[in-house]
């Protein structure tokens, strides 16, 4: 079988690279202190990973097989320094750079990769209708792809909880110490950037080999333990305060090279304010998701560097739609008809913002329905789905940026409409999971952020194949989206993939289980004195893949 080799010019680069990290001085003392103004969890592990807060940390710590350049879609090395695929598509080999260890100073090996997808793999189950059910929850994993991955997932127990499954997945096969190969079930056009995502963090095998999902949450390696919770990548955990503080130390042996930056602090706000105050005084460096209408003020500070950038995520309702009367597509697209999301884009954002019409990912196609702002026909609506006035409770995390100002604008739009919208806001991503998981306390929920723009195949992972009573999502099971989203990755033709997406957005579009209000533009600030390979990439929480090439100077 021929192969196409990819990555042979990548790798010639990280030599260079190499050459260039080990001859430079790394900044002696320098702290970066950072903050991304959104919610996380206070977790390590890749089974509880839910927030773009816990992607920046993860790329300090860990490293993944493949990275993707600024633009977010082109890949590059990391832990391989070249992989090959096959001709039909099937098989990935991805040869594993030579030397790595892990910050305990044990070697990393191909078995350690191995042993990440069997984890996945064990801990998994299969759902009443054949389809893979990981316990994983939030982004999942590109493993679910590969050949084998049901056959030893493990069961499903009445209460529950998870027994592990046992045996290695037969699609992923070690050659040796430094070589592994990949064989998918089928070909699948998102696998190889989609492993860019730290959902596909590598983790370490002598460590957490005796762990199942069971205890996985609660071991020292999930919690942020110094010296157990480690990687291979550029810098090393030395404390973490859980809701208030990650430090994280440069790594001098690391394998592109030592870090030019000492020390990275990052700083966790539910006060989206308090990082204000810091930028201007000096005592934050660089800070993602700041509140768009801080824009214009901050780009009058001299000392800042002030960016308005494209947003790939998304801020939307996700409907409840097994619980009446939510459960009426007449009453969902009543919602989405009565809030004037082009008012917020143009009167709140003052532009700096994009109306959206369904996953961001996905073309507006001409025969998309738009739901312009229309309160007469969201009226209709609401008679045509018997809706009785039944409190629409909508829960949100109150420390999204902006959360003060829009929902009552949203509140006030539904009122118009006949809606009896009630806000619950709550503090914290925790807290907002858990209030979701009683169903019957909510109709709505605001969710953020994300970087579905990047691709349709990314809105695949907020759907299941079955509902739960305890979802914390829609709970919107449509057997065909899952047989379109399969489809469209397996088809190499791109014309022939449109169209297939183009099916599943209409079907998405119509029966609204989530309904898609607008994407804000991305402010974020850093000193001047940040540099070297510092870019902010088109997916911001992916900026710090290259963290090991910036520089702290000590003036602008």
């Amino acid at each position: 079988m021929r192969l196409r080799r990819l990555g042979v010019l990548f790798a010639a680069l990280l030599l260079a690279t190499l050459g260039a990290g080990a001859a430079s001085a790394q900044d002696s003392g320098s702290v970066l202190r950072v903050a991304r103004l959104a919610d996380w969890f206070n977790l390590f592990h890749p089974v509880e990973f839910q927030t773009g807060n816990q992607f920046q940390w993860w790329n300090t710590i860990f490293d993944t097989l493949v990275k993707v350049d600024a633009d977010s879609k082109t890949v590059v090395p990391d832990l391989a320094d070249s992989w090959d695929v096959s001709e039909d598509g099937l098989q990935y080999t991805f040869h594993l750079h030579q030397g790595v260890t892990w910050h305990d100073g044990q070697p990393f090996t191909a078995n350690d990769v191995a042993f990440t997808v069997d984890w996945f793999a064990n801990n998994s189950t299969v759902d009443s209708t054949g389809a893979l059910a990981p316990v994983y929850k939030g982004f999942l994993p590109k493993w679910g792809a590969i050949h084998g991955v049901k056959d030893v997932a493990g069961t499903l127990g009445g209460d529950g909880s998870v027994t592990p499954g046992t045996g290695h997945v037969a699609g992923a096969k070690v050659v040796d110490d430094n070589t592994i190969t990949f064989t998918l079930d089928a070909p699948n056009s998102e696998f190889l950037v989609g492993l860019a995502d730290m959902a596909n963090v590598i983790v370490p095998q002598h460590i957490l080999k005796d762990a199942t999902a069971a205890d996985i949450e609660k071991v020292p390696f999930s919690v942020g333990t110094p010296g157990v919770t480690v990687g291979t990548g550029p810098y090393k955990l030395v404390s973490f305060t859980p809701d208030q503080e990650l430090d994280v130390q440069a790594n001098p042996d690391y394998f592109k090279g030592a870090p030019k930056i000492d020390r990275i602090v990052f700083k966790l706000f539910s006060d989206p304010s308090l990082a204000i105050a810091q930028l201007e005084s000096g005592d934050l460096d660089l800070a993602f998701r700041v509140p768009p209408a801080e824009f214009e003020r901050l780009s009058t500070n001299p000392d800042l560097n002030v960016i308005s950038a494209p947003n790939p995520g998304i801020v939307r309702i996700i409907m409840n739609t097994d619980t009446a009367p939510w459960d009426k597509v007449e009453v969902r697209q009543a919602i989405a008809y009565a809030i004037n999301k082009q008012a917020i884009v143009d009167q709140f954002y003052k532009g700096r913002a994009q109306v959206l019409y369904n996953h961001p990912g996905f073309k507006v196609y001409d025969d998309i329905n738009k739901y312009a702002y229309d309160p007469a026909k969201a009226a209709d609506l609401l008679k045509q789905g018997g809706y009785n006035a039944e409190p629409f409770t909508i829960v949100y995390d109150q420390g999204f940026p902006d959360a003060s100002a829009i929902m009552p604008l949203i509140q006030a739009d539904l009122s118009t409409a006949g809606i009896n919208a009630q806000l619950a806001p709550v503090d914290g991503a925790a807290a907002y999971i858990d209030f979701m998981k009683d169903r019957s306390k909510w109709g709505g929920a605001i969710t953020v952020g994300g970087s579905e723009a990047l691709s349709p195949d990314r809105s695949e992972q907020y759907y299941a194949t079955t509902a739960t009573p305890d979802s914390a999502n829609s709970n919107y099971t449509n057997p065909e989206i899952f047989k379109l989203w399969d489809s469209a990755r397996a088809e190499p033709d791109p014309a022939k993939r449109d169209e297939l997406y183009h099916q599943l957005a209409l079907i998405l579009n119509t029966d609204l289980p989530m309904i898609h209000l607008y994407t804000p533009n991305l402010v974020m600030v850093s000193t001047k004195k940040l540099g070297g390979g510092f870019k902010v990439h088109l997916n911001e929480r992916e900026t710090f893949m290259n963290v090991e090439t910036w520089t702290l100077g000590s003036g602008s």
